[in-house]
Formats: structure tokens, C-alpha cells, sequence
């Protein structure tokens, strides 16, 4: 009888409630965006302040992290200090066959709850509401922001993107650059007075006035001027290049000297690699926003995940994390012939591609390779102080671990050799700030042309490396005298082209030719000699 009694008058006060709910204005759709596999697309969250028991329910294909938000956006509305609807609240989130994922649509789901049962005001048109919410209602800062910021920049209706303060750097970089205003803000409660008519100024950053520190200079790199010389042809043409050396002759010293001898990076370049990092979680406190180009340094315990990237949900691997930077592969020999092979088709097509039942995902791939590698298996084949011990049969086989197809893509081979002791005491050489200013300025020719020497195809190849009449009669004697082949002829050019755009020569010479044939030297037939 009892349990009757109880069915009744939740019966009667369902009809009370019923007869007492306000019939306007009881749904709100509010802006935000998902991430589809390396990109984002809009969505659209749609509040339902509805008569009923109270209740609240998610629906629109939304996975767990999604649905926990019922309680964490109830909890942040309440201590915000917002009455919280005492009726059924649905939340569906559009368009329905989007699988999505994260709690980033929170702050979204709680302003359309407050709009749709009028507690503030409801002028949200035009505005993207990106952040999770804690309990106490602050706007956590989410991941992979980036790449779902990507699906409104082009949307001439999205006026501003109102995201947690923490995520702000990041989001600038891509609103910088575009007419759409960025707001910022700690609370729920912040959020809901921006909307209410308080005055809030949009977020703006001193990125212009960023300087990028160097700390390994090349002025401490004593002798080693022809390798210096080389690593500053690769550079600025993007020359694949693999140094080769005795242990304690400084390949590694030279190598992590690079990055700061990149030419500067572009504002797309930023924020194409910032996105990209941003997918991968990559991003810290201490650099929230790449504006550097990448240096990623592998060693041998690396695997094929970890390179080229993988996962259940694909995750870019060093070749992507060094895209528009450098991937250094230290003691590149060494590692295992799947590895090295896995390295063909990144430096090919210049991006990874990782492929899973529900479909393929690309990660660029754009870098330039340095690699550093003993010269045999002990290490000190031609060296000054230590004696070899390898046999001539292990020296071919120690130096065949780099296929005939993975040396194709490398252009530059250069042999590094201990330094004497005269050398050690001799005058610096030029700083890194001074080899990146030159290196910049040949880039700068290279961008007139509208392409990068390293990466010519073989019409630009055509059109743009000219020799002149010593250097054709040059170039023609060695190719039947050194037997060149085709495709080491075509690097030799290449090379040539770069090394000229150094002199600022529109015309290749014999000097420029000699110069690319001596950095090629090693790599005859597809083969390191």
C-alpha cells in the first residue's frame, strides 16, 4: 500500500512540475569542435531543458569521457554558484555519426544548460566554447587543441573561440593569423559573465618578439672546416647527409650544433608543427608552441612504432615529430635492417602513413635526415691512433647494412677525421647565429625559384642547374671517366646547385661541380665505399 501511495505522488508532482515549466525558450545550441582522426570538425551541442523528473542524459554517439560530463558540468554550475535546472536536461551532440571523444565539450554543455533554462543571457552566436570543467568550475585546459581549432578557422560565422586561460599560447599561434578573436577565461563563472555583457579583451602574445637562444655554437667546433662547409650545404639545400667518422672525432658534437643553424620557421610552418606536437601530446609548459624547427635524436634501441609511428589510436612517430626540422640517427649502422628500411618511404613521399581496419591516417614527414656512422665494425678503420681490426669481408658487409635504396636518398657522405692538435689552438670559425644568417639568405634564393634544391624534381633539375660551358665539358669527362651513374649525376647537380646559390652564381662552374662530386665520393652504386 505504501509503495503505491510513493508511485502517486511522484505521479502528482510530475503533472504539477508538468503544468509549471516554462514552454520557452528551452533549448539552446551552442558551437564547438571534435577531433576526427588528425584534424577537427565542428559540432554542434544542443541543450534541452525539458519537463520530467530530473535527469540528465547524453546522446549524439559520445564515448565514456563524454558522458562523465553530466556530473562534472552539474558539479561546476552549482559551485559556480548558478541554480541548476530541477527538470530533464538532455544534451545531443551533432552531427550524430561523429564518434566523440573528451570532456572538452563541457564548458559548450554547461553554457547551453544555463542559456536554455535562462539563468544568462543567451548570446552565443558566433562563439566556440572549448574546456573542460573541474567541480569547483574552473576551465581545465585540454589536448590536442590545435587540430580541432583547424575545423573553424575557415567558418566566416565563428566571430571568437572562448577556451581555458592554460590552453591560450597554443590557441593564439592559429587565431593570430586570422580575424577571429581568442577569449580566455579560469571559470565557468567567467564564461557565463563574458556572455552576460562583461567586458573581457581578447588574448594577444609577444611571439613577435620571440629569440631563439643558442646554446652549442659551432664558433667551439675547432677545424673540421670542410665538414663544417658541408653541413651548411645540407642545411640550406635540405641534403640528406650521412657523416662518417671514428668514435671521439665528433659526429654527435656536430650534429646537435644543427639547430641552430635552421633557417627560421614561417608562421604556417608554427602552426602546422605545433598542431602536429599538439596531436601528439607533445607540447609542455616551457614550450607551448613550437617555433623552432624540431631536433629529434634517435639511437639504436628505437623501434618501428616509435619511427614511423603507430598505436591502436595512430600516434606520429621521430619521423613526424622532425617534420620542417632535422631527425638525427646516431650510430645509423647499427640499427636493425627493418629499421633502416622503414626510413624509404618517409624520405620519399615526405610523410608517414599508418594504416588500421577503420581506415589510414598521414602525418607529415618533411625533414632533413642527418645520420652519423662509424666507418666498419670496430670503428677505426682509418684512423690516426687506433688500429683496425675488421677484415676487408666485414667492412663490405658492416657497411651493406645501409641498402643501395636508403643511400639513393642521401646526398652528401662526408668522412670526419680526428682532429689535430694544431687545430685545437687555431682561430674560432664562424658563429652559429653567422652560418644561419648565410644559410637563410641561399634559402631565400632557393624560395624565389619556388623550390628547395634537395628536393627538385627532375624538370627543375633541368630548368634550373645550368652549367656553363667549362663546367659541361667538366661533367661530361668525369661521367664517362669516374663512371657516374644516372642518379649520382643527378645529385652532383643538386648539390652543385646549392653550393652556387652560396657564391651567388646563376651559372654552375667546374668549382661548384668538383665541390658536389667530393661530397658524393663515398656513395658510388647505390653503396657507401
Amino acid at each position: 500500500m505504501r509503495q503505491w501511495n510513493f508511485i502517486l505522488l511522484r505521479f502528482w508532482q510530475t503533472i504539477l512540475q508538468d503544468l509549471s515549466c516554462r514552454r520557452d525558450n528551452m533549448v539552446k545550441k551552442i558551437k564547438s569542435v571534435a577531433l576526427e582522426k588528425t584534424g577537427g570538425t565542428e559540432v554542434d551541442i544542443e541543450a534541452d531543458v525539458s519537463c520530467g523528473l530530473p535527469y540528465f542524459n547524453i546522446v549524439g554517439f559520445a564515448d565514456i569521457s563524454a558522458k562523465e560530463a553530466s556530473e562534472r558540468v552539474k558539479r561546476a554550475i552549482l559551485n559556480s554558484g548558478f541554480e541548476y535546472p530541477k527538470s530533464r536536461v538532455t544534451v545531443n551532440l551533432t552531427p550524430a555519426y561523429l564518434h566523440k571523444k573528451g570532456s572538452h565539450f563541457d564548458l559548450g554543455i554547461a553554457i547551453g544548460i544555463l542559456c536554455a533554462s535562462g539563468v544568462i543571457s543567451d548570446k552565443t552566436a558566433g562563439r566556440v566554447f572549448i574546456g573542460e570543467l573541474s567541480f569547483d568550475g574552473e576551465v581545465l585546459p585540454v589536448k590536442r587543441l590545435i587540430p580541432m581549432l583547424t575545423a573553424v578557422m575557415s567558418d566566416d560565422n565563428v566571430k571568437e573561440i572562448i577556451a581555458s586561460e592554460a590552453n591560450c599560447k597554443e590557441a593564439f599561434l592559429i587565431t593570430s593569423s586570422s580575424d577571429k578573436k581568442l577569449i580566455c577565461v579560469k571559470s565557468l563563472k567567467e564564461a557565463a559573465e563574458y556572455i552576460n555583457g562583461n567586458d573581457k579583451a581578447p588574448y594577444s602574445s609577444i611571439y613577435e618578439n620571440y629569440e631563439e637562444q643558442i646554446i652549442d655554437d659551432f664558433e667551439d667546433v675547432r677545424g673540421h672546416e670542410e665538414v663544417k662547409e658541408a653541413i651548411m650545404t645540407a642545411v640550406a639545400g635540405e641534403h640528406n647527409i650521412l657523416m662518417i667518422g671514428s668514435p671521439g672525432t665528433g659526429k654527435t658534437m656536430i650534429a646537435k650544433r644543427i639547430p641552430g643553424i635552421l633557417p627560421p620557421m614561417s608562421r604556417e610552418e608554427q602552426i602546422e608543427t605545433t598542431a602536429l606536437y599538439s596531436y601528439a601530446d607533445r607540447l609542455t609548459d616551457k614550450e607551448p608552441v613550437m617555433l623552432r624547427r624540431p631536433f629529434r635524436h634517435v639511437s639504436t634501441g628505437v623501434t618501428v612504432k616509435a619511427l614511423i609511428g603507430g598505436g591502436r589510436i595512430p600516434i606520429p612517430g621521430e619521423v613526424s615529430l622532425a617534420d620542417k626540422g632535422v631527425l638525427f640517427i646516431d650510430e645509423m649502422l647499427e640499427l636493425p635492417a627493418n629499421i633502416l628500411e622503414a626510413l624509404r618511404e618517409p624520405l620519399e613521399e615526405r610523410k608517414a602513413v599508418i594504416s588500421r581496419s577503420s581506415g589510414s591516417v598521414v602525418f607529415p614527414a618533411d625533414f632533413l635526415l642527418v645520420g652519423a656512422a662509424n666507418p666498419c665494425r670496430c670503428g677505426y678503420l682509418g684512423d690516426k691512433i687506433h688500429e683496425c681490426t675488421c677484415s676487408q669481408s666485414e667492412i663490405i658487409r658492416y657497411r651493406n647494412k645501409l641498402s643501395g635504396a636508403l643511400a639513393d636518398r642521401i646526398d652528401i657522405c662526408i668522412e670526419i677525421l680526428r682532429t689535430d692538435y694544431e687545430n685545437l689552438k687555431g682561430k674560432k670559425g664562424l658563429t652559429s647565429a653567422d652560418m644561419k644568417d648565410i644559410i637563410s639568405e641561399v634559402r631565400d634564393i632557393q624560395m624565389k625559384r619556388g623550390c628547395i634544391n634537395g628536393l627538385m624534381t627532375d624538370r627543375q633539375v633541368k630548368e634550373f642547374c645550368i652549367l656553363n660551358d667549362e663546367g659541361e665539358a667538366f661533367l661530361k669527362s668525369a661521367y664517362r671517366s669516374m663512371g657516374i651513374s644516372p642518379r649520382r649525376y643527378c645529385k652532383i647537380l643538386k648539390v652543385a646547385r646549392t653550393i652556387a646559390d652560396f657564391r651567388k652564381r646563376n651559372l654552375i662552374g667546374v668549382s661548384e661541380l668538383a665541390a658536389a662530386a667530393h661530397y658524393t665520393r663515398f656513395l658510388k652504386g647505390g653503396r657507401i665505399m
